[in-house]
């Protein structure tokens, strides 16, 4: 009888903890999230790489934070030193054969202390771009220069139905921010300069082609040569930097689209000049044997001609030739190597196509 009567006593306490909320589980409608190191590790056979530059630990997560895909976290290496690792999309509910996303960060303190329910888009320190292919390797940079400390940054807002990417210096230069079309007074958590003087960034819509699984990326005339920021601190008055996307006739563009085939024995790094290497839309700068990645490169509004181009494998750089470029062209440069050296083609394939209808998909949205 004495033990039937201590187990109902015992029943009552935990009942009364659990009401109470002094028990150690989560409370009602809530989702705790605690990172561990297990967190940190790559994935296994993942396609899509991350480089974490910004000296800061990261979760990462794929489309809307309120969505809950949360799907890892990154570090960084001693002294803050970049540290990569692989993520396997394959474990998104959902992820469609080929299509876009927006991945986004927030330091994984905050997550710790909010929990996946808790979290924002008010707590978000980074957003990129991710164009995929189920099974094909991508690799994407996150920008080094937030702050993961959220107290400076730049207020801008997207009214097109594009996605808006922000690249710094120049229109085929470091991605520091993607909105999703119609995002609106969007803050971006970024550094000043260093200098002191302004960020330039340039603004490029972004949809990928049904058709062909490309990224078409334009700009707009207001647009074309940059826009200069000054970062603000926290609790100051930013007005919004509003783009529109709008265009009379056709899309502006200053930036041309060079398909790199690859018909060697070897794996190749493409440069517009030797050392200076550039990152496909995949986001790596290899282009494998008989692969073909696809370069968007800087030619402002007028064009621009780059007289040191060329290509390096284990054998060392070789010279393509002149490219003469033409704002929104799209190009064939053809690399091979029947004869026992590398031998170049290429060819103006005309302008960029452009669908005004197409329809904008970002999974997770």
């Amino acid at each position: 009888m004495k033990v039937k009567q201590i187990m109902i006593i015992l029943t009552a306490v935990l009942l009364l903890l659990a009401v109470s909320g002094c028990g150690s589980g989560p409370r009602s409608g809530e989702t705790r999230v605690r990172i561990t190191e297990a967190d940190f590790r790559s994935d296994p056979g993942g396609s899509l790489t991350m480089n974490n530059l910004s000296g800061t630990d990261l979760a990462i997560f794929v489309g809307r934070v309120e969505r809950g895909n949360f799907i890892g976290a990154i570090g960084t290496g001693a002294g803050g030193r970049t540290r990569s690792r692989t993520f396997d999309l394959d474990k998104l509910v959902g992820l469609p054969q080929r299509g876009t996303f927006v991945v986004r960060a927030t330091t994984f303190t905050t997550l710790n202390s909010k929990g996946l329910a808790g979290i924002t888009e008010e707590d978000v320190v980074y957003s990129g771009l991710i164009a995929f292919e189920r099974g094909t390797p991508i690799e994407h940079d996150i920008y080094r220069g937030i702050d993961a400390a959220q107290q400076t940054f730049i207020h801008v807002g997207n009214s097109s139905r594009f996605i808006l990417e922000l690249r710094l210096g120049g229109s085929d230069g470091e991605k520091v921010a993607v909105l999703s079309p119609g995002q609106r007074f969007k803050r971006v958590w970024v550094r000043p300069h260093e200098s002191g003087y302004p960020l330039q960034l340039f603004a490029q819509y972004v949809y990928l082609d049904p058709r062909t699984g490309e990224l078409n990326a334009f700009t707009d005339t207001n647009n074309i040569n940059g826009r200069w920021f000054e970062p603000e601190t926290i609790g100051l008055d930013q007005l919004e930097e509003v783009f529109t996307g709008q265009f009379t006739v056709s899309p502006g563009y200053n930036v041309a689209f060079i398909s790199v085939q690859n018909d060697t024995n070897s794996l190749f790094m493409f440069q517009t000049a030797q050392g200076n290497s550039r990152r496909n839309d995949r986001g790596t700068l290899n282009v494998p044997r008989g692969r073909t990645d696809t370069y968007q490169i800087d030619t402002g509004e007028t064009g621009r001609t780059y007289t040191a181009a060329g290509i390096e494998n284990a054998d060392g750089f070789h010279p393509v030739g002149t490219l003469d470029l033409s704002p929104g062209h799209r190009y064939q440069l053809v690399v091979t190597s029947a004869t026992g050296r590398i031998q170049t083609a290429l060819r103006d394939l005309g302008p960029r196509d452009f669908d005004a209808n197409v329809r904008i998909d970002l999974f997770g949205e």
